[in-house]
């Protein structure tokens, strides 16, 4: 391996929506009207908005797909300050959409033969419009039902904004729904003999069985993207890293974190976990990267996740066997 420091690795292509399932064609946010007028309501008065149904993490699907039955149609909100009706936008068609959730148990009237089923199920089986319908509205769902009071004060906030924002009617202050932004990471050894190139793997403490993936972590206060990459690296590989290059990025609303991903060029080659955080690390040519998964040694991330389509990059093909 060249351990030279001012080396650099070619430039590595972005990755763009195809290979990024939540990150497809957006719908329309109205973004400003929603600043100045209900637009809840208004979709309520005009008869012909749809709703995307949430009960607790899953939407009501059909052999055909997801449903988005008339707004009319569909229970009333349940009154929790928690689970508020959000105007989402409007699709390309010009249909108005409302999100309205209910928890994980409910029973709704009208809605006893369908099947429910997961953001995670349905991503790659969906049109990238309804795809980002379901992203948003699982993201803001999530931020409603978590923070329906005051962080300054404790007091029930007031929805506001066509519940894209809470304002507190105590302290007056405004609240708006959490991103945050996470870097994670194809960690590789460039070498010139592509036959030896090889990309760093991880086993999270998290996962059962011999799942491996990429490095993620949390940016920090006061810390850039780039910052956060060398340090993760550092801490959960013991690997130095350099040649930071971004590839695309991912919404990822569990429960509402934006993933940054980059490639980075390892300069040290020693890999060591953390015991911790990773517990077992790996360095794959791509010949034993495909070895492995074909015979069930290793187990790759969905294909929903940036984790795949990072891998995919610089593997050069599709991998087997992956699902979601």
């Amino acid at each position: 391996m060249n351990s030279s420091p001012d080396r650099s690795i070619a430039p590595a292509p972005l990755l763009g929506p195809a290979e990024l399932p939540f990150a497809g064609r957006a719908f329309d946010r109205q973004a400003v009207e929603r600043e100045h007028r209900d637009l809840v309501a208004a979709a309520e008065d005009s008869g012909t908005a749809r709703a995307l149904v949430l009960r607790g993490s899953q939407v009501p699907t059909t052999p055909h797909g997801p449903l988005l039955p008339l707004l009319a149609e569909v229970p009333a909100a349940t009154g929790d300050p928690g689970r508020p009706d959000v105007y989402l936008g409007r699709t390309a068609d010009g249909t108005r959409v409302v999100l309205r959730t209910f928890p994980e148990d409910a029973q709704l009237p009208g809605f006893e033969d369908v099947a429910w089923e997961g953001l995670l199920t349905l991503a790659t089986a969906v049109e990238p419009e309804l795809t980002a319908l379901l992203v948003t509205g699982q993201a803001i769902a999530l931020w409603h039902r978590d923070h329906p009071r005051c962080p300054r004060c404790g007091a029930l906030t007031e929805v506001v904004r066509s519940g894209w924002a809470r304002t507190c009617p105590r302290d007056g202050s405004l609240h708006f729904p959490r991103t945050d932004p996470a870097i994670i990471v194809a960690v590789v050894d460039d070498e010139p003999d592509p036959a030896r190139q090889r990309i760093l793997l991880g086993r999270s403490a998290l996962w059962s069985g011999n799942r491996y993936s990429t490095f993620a972590g949390f940016v920090e206060p006061g810390e850039s993207a780039e910052q956060a990459v060398v340090r993760e690296i550092g801490e959960e590989a013991g690997i130095t890293v350099d040649t930071v290059q971004y590839q695309g990025s991912q919404p990822w609303p569990f429960p509402r974190s934006l993933m940054l991903g980059f490639r980075a060029a390892a300069h040290t080659s020693v890999a060591e976990a953390d015991g911790e955080e990773i517990l077992d690390v790996r360095w794959f040519t791509r010949e034993q990267l495909l070895t492995c998964v074909r015979t069930g040694e290793v187990t790759l991330p969905g294909r929903v996740s940036i984790a795949h389509a990072l891998i995919v990059s610089w593997l050069g093909e599709d991998l087997p066997g992956a699902e979601w």
